[in-house]
C-alpha cells in the first residue's frame, strides 16, 4: 500500500473519531439518569472506541512520517484509555465483568462480533523489539551457564570428501530400490502373461471403458463440488499460507525498515536544527528579553515607588509578572479571617435545615444510587479531541505533500524556538532576581534601614492535611546494578522464561445472546472468546501502555480460576508475550528452599518489587494462589505455601498507578482458601468457564485444517458433542496423541475419524460435576457477584415497596 492508502485512512478515521467524541460528549451532558438508559449508549461508544483502535493501529504501524506518528500516538493512547474508562462504566452499570456486544449497536455501526473485540496494539512489542530479544537472550544465556538448559546443537561440518561419500553411498541405494522395483514388475508381467490366452474381446473393452468413464465423471463432479462450496464459504481451503499475505507483510516489514530510518533522521535533525538556533539566535533573544525586563521594572518603580516581587520559576516567571502590574497595591481578604455573625447564623439555620431533610431524601438517595447511574469524568476523552483538532489544523487539509514523506523542517524550528526562548527566559529570570535583590538592599540603603535587613522570601507553611503516613521504603541493594540483580533472579528461577503466545490463539466463541438474555433481565452465560476479550481489557491493554497504565482505572491484581488444561498458564504466558512483559514466578513450589528465613523472605520481596519496577512492564504469577490462604496445609505438603500469605496483600498494594506491574495468580480450587484473605489479594476475578460446543467446534476446525486433518468423513458435530465436559487444553494433548507422525503420513491414504479421537478421549480425565458444582457455588461468593445479587435483591424490595403502596392508593 502507498502513503496515499494510510493517509487517506487516516483522513476518514478523523472524521470518526469528531463522530465517537460528540457521543461521548453527549453521554456526558445526560448527568445521572437511569440505568437502563446508560446501556445502549456505553455499548455503542465500546465498539464505536474499538473500531477506533484498530483503524489507529494500522495507521500508526504503517505510516512513514514522523511528526505525523506522534499525532496518531497520541490519538491512539487516548482511544485506547478511554475504551478501557468505557469498560469499567460497563462493569459498574451490570456489575459483572463481563460485557456483550449489544445486537442493535452492531447492525447500526455495521461491525461483526470478531470486528468488536479490541486489537492489541502492534507498538506494545514492535518499539522494544531489540529490547525484549537482549533480555531473552541474557536469561538463556545465564540458564546454559548453569546447566539449567541444553546449549543447541552446532550443525555438522563435514569435508567435501565425506559429502562425496554419503550422498554416493545414498545414490546407489536409490538406484538399487529403483531396479529391484524395476525387476519385480518385469516378473509380475511375465507371470500374468503366461495365464493370458488369446486376444481381449470387445465386451471386455467396453466394460473397461464404461468403468473408467464413469470413474472420471464421478470425479470431475466431487471437484465441482467442492469448487462450489469453496466458493460460497461451506468448506475451508487447504491450509496454506496465502501469496498474497505473504506479500502483504514483505511489504509492511518493508515500510516499518522505512520508519526506522525516517525516525532516525527525524531525531538527528531536531539536534542539529537546535544547534543551528542557538548560535543564531541566543545572543540576541538574551539581550532582547533582558532590556524588556529591565525596562519593565523601570516603569514599575516609577509607577507604584518600589520593587516588584519576580514570581518563581514554578509560577511563570517573567510572563507571570507582565500581568501582574497591581502586584503588592491590592490587597485580598485574608483566607482565615472571622465570619460575621449573620453568616454564622445563616450557616447554623442550613445546617439544621439538611438535618431536617437529611432523613426525609434519605430513602430517596437510596431509590436514585439503585436505579440511576451516572458515568465517571474521562482523563483521556479531552486529550483525544485536543489532538484530533491539532491533526486538522496541521495535517488534514495540508495540500503539499511533504516528500517521501520526510520530517517538516518549518515545524522543528518554530518548536524549537520556543523551546529555546523559554530557556534562556529562565536563565535571564534568575539573574534577574538576583538583581532585584542587590537593588531592593541598595534601596533599603538609601531609605537609611541600614539595620534592618531585607526580606527574605518566607517559607510556604503547609497548612491543613494530614501527613502521608507512608513511608518511603528503604532500598537493601543500593550499590547493586540491575543486571546484577536480574542476573541473581534468573539464577535462582525466580525469573523465567516463557514461549511466546498469542492471545488469540486461545480459540473460543463469543457469547452472541449475552445482550438479549440482559435484556429479558437474566445474567448469561460467558463463553471462552468472554474470556479473551477480558483479559486484553484487564491485563494486555493496560499493562502495555506507560501513558494509559498512569491515567486509566487501576487494576492491580488478578486471579484467573479454572479445572487443569483450561488455559490459565496459556493466558499468563500470553500476557506476557503480547506486552514483552518479564515473568517473575513467585508459585509456592517454585520459592521452597529459595532465599530462607525472615530476612531472606524481606530479600526476595524488595528483589522482586524493585527488579519488577526497573524492568517495567512485569507480571508477577503465582500458580496454586489458594495455597497461601488455605485454612490446614496438607502434612504431605513440603513447600511451605503459607510463607508469603503475610506479604501479598503488602506487595499488591506497593503496586502504583505509574508502575506497569501486574500480580496474576491461577488456581484451580480457589474453594479451599480463606476466601476474606484471598478477595483482600485480587481486585479481579476471573473464571474460566467449561468449553461450550460453538468453542468446542471452532477448536477442532481450526486445529484440524492446520494439521491438513480435516475432511468430509470426520463428524465434527458429533465429536464436538463427545467432547461436552473435557476441558480445551485435554482435548489438544488427545489430538496429538493421535496425530502422530506416521499418522499425518497415513492422512492422504486414510481420513481421520472421530472415532480415533474418541478412543484417545475416553483414557483421558473429564471435569466431573462435583467440581463444576464446587466452582458455581464458589462463583457466588465472589465479591462483584454478591453486589449483583445485593443490588437485585434491593430492586425487587423497592418493586414490592412501589405496588404496595399502589394497593394502599386505591
Amino acid at each position: 500500500m502507498s502513503n496515499k492508502t494510510y493517509n487517506d485512512l487516516l483522513c476518514d478515521t478523523s472524521e470518526l473519531i469528531v463522530e465517537a467524541t460528540q457521543a461521548d460528549e453527549a453521554v456526558f451532558e445526560a448527568g445521572s439518569a437511569e440505568r437502563s438508559t446508560f446501556q445502549p449508549l456505553l455499548s455503542e461508544l465500546r465498539i464505536r472506541y474499538t473500531v477506533l483502535l484498530s483503524r489507529l493501529d494500522t495507521v500508526y504501524d504503517q505510516l512513514l512520517q514522523p511528526q505525523k506518528r506522534l499525532i496518531v500516538k497520541r490519538l491512539l493512547e487516548a482511544c485506547l484509555g478511554r475504551l478501557l474508562e468505557i469498560k469499567h462504566d460497563l462493569v459498574e452499570l451490570h456489575l459483572s465483568d463481563f460485557t456483550y456486544d449489544d445486537d442493535e449497536s452492531l447492525k447500526k455501526l455495521a461491525v461483526t462480533p470478531h470486528e468488536a473485540e479490541p486489537c492489541i496494539p502492534q507498538y506494545f512489542v514492535r518499539e522494544r523489539e531489540e529490547e525484549i530479544e537482549k533480555r531473552k537472550t541474557f536469561i538463556t544465556d545465564t540458564l546454559i551457564k548453569l546447566g539449567h538448559e541444553s546449549p543447541k546443537q552446532k550443525p555438522l561440518v563435514l569435508t567435501e570428501q565425506q559429502a562425496v561419500i554419503i550422498i554416493q553411498s545414498h545414490e546407489r541405494a536409490r538406484q538399487g530400490r529403483l531396479r529391484g522395483q524395476f525387476m519385480k514388475e518385469i516378473r509380475l508381467l511375465k507371470e500374468k502373461g503366461r495365464d493370458q490366452k488369446g486376444e481381449m474381446t470387445a465386451s471386455a473393452a467396453t466394460a473397461i471403458q464404461r468403468v473408467w468413464r464413469g470413474f472420471i465423471a464421478r470425479r470431475d463432479t466431487r471437484k465441482r463440488k467442492k469448487e462450489e462450496q469453496l466458493l460460497i464459504g461451506m468448506v475451508l481451503p487447504p491450509y496454506s499460507e496465502s501469496k498474497a499475505v505473504t506479500r502483504s507483510e514483505e511489504i509492511k516489514q518493508i515500510r516499518r525498515n522505512l520508519q526506522k530510518e525516517r525516525d532516525s533522521e527525524f531525531q538527528k535533525a531536531l539536534v542539529e536544527i537546535e544547534e543551528k538556533l542557538r548560535a543564531q539566535h541566543e545572543v540576541k533573544i538574551n539581550e532582547r528579553i533582558g532590556d524588556e525586563l529591565r525596562r519593565w521594572i523601570s516603569e514599575y518603580y516609577e509607577r507604584t515607588g518600589k520593587l516588584p516581587e519576580f514570581p518563581s520559576e514554578e509560577a511563570g516567571g517573567s510572563r507571570a509578572m507582565y500581568s501582574r502590574q497591581g502586584t503588592g497595591v491590592d490587597s485580598n481578604l485574608s483566607k482565615s479571617s472571622p465570619v460575621s455573625s449573620k453568616d454564622s447564623k445563616k450557616s447554623k439555620e442550613s445546617k439544621d435545615k439538611k438535618n431536617n431533610k437529611s432523613e426525609d431524601n434519605k430513602n430517596k438517595h437510596e431509590v436514585d444510587d439503585v436505579k440511576n447511574f451516572n458515568c465517571r469524568s474521562s482523563c483521556f476523552l479531552q486529550d483525544m479531541v485536543n489532538a484530533n483538532e491539532e491533526y486538522e489544523d496541521i495535517w488534514k487539509f495540508r495540500d503539499d505533500e511533504i516528500q517521501h514523506e520526510k520530517y517538516d523542517k518549518d515545524m522543528i524550528e518554530r518548536e524549537k524556538m520556543l523551546k529555546i526562548e523559554q530557556e534562556i527566559r529562565n536563565i535571564v529570570d534568575e539573574l534577574m532576581r538576583s538583581e532585584l535583590e542587590l537593588l531592593q538592599a541598595a534601596f533599603d540603603r538609601d531609605r537609611a534601614h541600614k539595620g534592618k535587613k531585607s526580606k527574605k522570601p518566607q517559607k510556604k507553611v503547609r497548612r491543613g492535611g494530614k501527613k502521608s503516613k507512608k513511608k518511603k521504603e528503604k532500598d537493601l541493594t543500593p550499590d547493586r546494578t540491575t543486571e546484577s540483580l536480574f542476573e541473581e533472579l534468573v539464577t535462582n528461577g525466580i525469573i523465567r522464561p516463557y514461549p511466546f503466545v498469542k492471545i488469540d490463539d486461545f480459540i473460543g466463541e463469543k457469547s452472541y445472546v449475552g445482550s438479549e438474555m440482559r435484556n429479558q433481565g437474566q445474567e448469561p452465560s460467558p463463553c471462552l472468546g468472554d474470556i479473551r476479550q477480558l483479559i486484553k481489557e484487564y491485563c494486555i491493554l493496560p499493562l502495555g501502555s506507560e501513558t494509559v497504565r498512569a491515567s486509566a482505572p487501576l487494576v492491580r491484581s488478578v486471579l484467573i480460576t479454572g479445572p487443569s488444561g483450561s488455559g490459565k498458564k496459556m493466558l499468563v504466558q500470553a500476557i506476557c508475550s503480547e506486552t514483552g512483559a518479564m515473568l517473575f514466578d513467585l508459585s509456592p513450589a517454585n520459592i521452597v528452599g529459595k532465599y530462607p528465613g525472615k530476612s531472606g523472605l524481606i530479600m526476595l520481596i524488595h528483589l522482586v518489587m524493585k527488579v519488577s519496577r526497573l524492568l517495567q512492564p512485569s507480571v508477577i504469577w503465582m500458580d496454586d494462589a489458594e495455597k497461601p490462604f488455605v485454612k490446614k496445609v496438607p502434612k504431605t505438603d513440603k513447600t511451605d505455601p503459607k510463607r508469603l500469605k503475610k506479604d501479598l496483600v503488602k506487595i499488591i498494594k506497593g503496586i502504583l498507578p505509574e508502575d506497569r506491574v501486574l500480580f496474576i495468580g491461577t488456581s484451580k480450587t480457589p474453594w479451599d482458601a480463606e476466601q476474606k484473605l484471598l478477595f483482600q489479594c485480587y481486585s479481579k476475578v476471573i473464571q474460566i468457564p467449561r468449553a461450550d460446543y460453538g468453542s468446542i467446534s471452532l477448536m477442532w476446525r481450526t486445529k484440524l485444517h492446520r494439521a491438513g486433518a480435516l475432511s468430509p468423513r470426520l463428524e465434527l458435530s458429533c465429536l464436538s458433542r463427545v467432547c461436552d465436559s473435557y476441558t480445551i487444553g485435554t482435548l489438544l494433548s488427545a489430538l496429538h496423541s493421535v496425530l502422530t507422525t506416521k499418522r499425518r503420513l497415513q492422512l492422504r491414504v486414510r481420513a481421520l475419524t472421530a472415532q480415533e479421537i474418541a478412543v484417545q478421549l475416553s483414557l483421558l480425565e473429564p471435569v466431573y460435576a462435583e467440581q463444576e458444582s464446587a466452582a458455581e457455588s464458589w462463583w457466588l461468593k465472589t465479591p462483584m457477584e454478591r453486589k449483583r445479587q445485593r443490588h437485585l435483591q434491593r430492586l425487587m424490595e423497592l418493586e414490592q415497596e412501589n405496588e404496595e403502596r399502589a394497593a394502599a392508593g386505591k
